[in-house]
């Protein structure tokens, strides 16, 4: 078994996955003789592969030799392969990862539902003269929310975002937008990144209403508006995550068209200096 890091992917497994990327496997043998963890922040990663028959690798030495490649910063990791999930499961536990929280991946094709009334909702973009109130909103956000992810997140809620906003996902950008009411209050948040391989997908990585004005209909108005700006852009389909549990979500979704893709799992490991956010 070998470490591949970086430009070493290519000799691995034949294929690019980015500059950050933590292959092991066995050299000279092609898939699904690796696993592949991927980063898309510095304490997150994708667990990828391996492909084919069950039981044709060892996967246990695979698992053990990547856990060992993980940087001590890893936090969470993300599982979308079912087949395998026993010995993940296993092999993540063993390693001080709690099995933290269930998934659905949902998507719904574009043109989206309309652009809301207006009058009722404004949409404004971050800036650096109203990022405090974009935190102030995003604080509102979480109070009371069923997402244990986002849960965490209140803890240090301002933390939380301004960690979001460092984020890089993708060369099209993030968009976050703040909802206002016509008299001016924030009722609610929205963050959008773009991704694809021809920036054709967009994602919803976090929507949410402020307390205050929950159950109103707001949430549908913030994903109706994150569909509109999506279409304009040219994107053809429209994604978000939602933990399972939080069914009042999951309902919203669906009767906005949201079908579900898939189901995946989330390993935790406390780590101090976390934040991830959740749709």
């Amino acid at each position: 078994m070998q470490i591949w890091r970086g430009a070493g992917v290519r000799d691995a497994i034949g294929r690019s996955l980015g500059p950050d990327a933590i292959v092991v496997g066995r050299p000279g043998r092609p898939s699904p003789s690796w696993l592949a963890a991927l980063p898309f922040g510095p304490d997150q990663f994708f667990l990828g592969g391996p492909s084919g028959p069950r039981g044709g690798e060892d996967l246990t030495e695979l698992l053990a030799l990547l856990l060992s490649a993980l940087p001590q910063t890893a936090h969470r990791i993300y599982h979308y392969d079912p087949t395998w999930s026993a010995e993940v499961e296993q092999a993540f536990m063993g390693a001080g990862f709690q099995d933290f929280v269930h998934r659905y991946t949902m998507w719904r094709p574009l043109p989206a539902p309309s652009s809301p009334d207006p009058a009722r909702l404004t949409f404004e973009a971050l800036r650096q003269d109203n990022e405090s109130a974009f935190i102030a909103a995003y604080t509102s956000c979480l109070v009371g929310c069923l997402s244990p992810m986002s849960r965490e997140d209140a803890d240090d809620p301002s933390a939380a975002l301004r960690f979001q906003m460092q984020q890089d996902h993708g060369p099209g950008g993030r968009q976050w937008l703040l909802a206002r009411t016509a008299s001016g209050d924030a009722a609610g948040i929205a963050l959008l990144d773009r991704y694809g391989p021809q920036l054709s997908d967009w994602v919803v990585t976090f929507v949410g209403t402020t307390e205050t004005y929950r159950g109103r209909g707001y949430g549908r108005e913030l994903l109706s508006s994150a569909a509109a700006r999506a279409t304009r852009a040219g994107a053809r389909t429209l994604y978000l995550a939602v933990c399972q549990t939080n069914t009042p979500a999951v309902s919203l979704y669906r009767r906005l068209g949201f079908r579900t893709r898939e189901t995946y799992r989330v390993f935790r490991k406390a780590h101090p200096t976390a934040f991830v956010t959740d749709a």
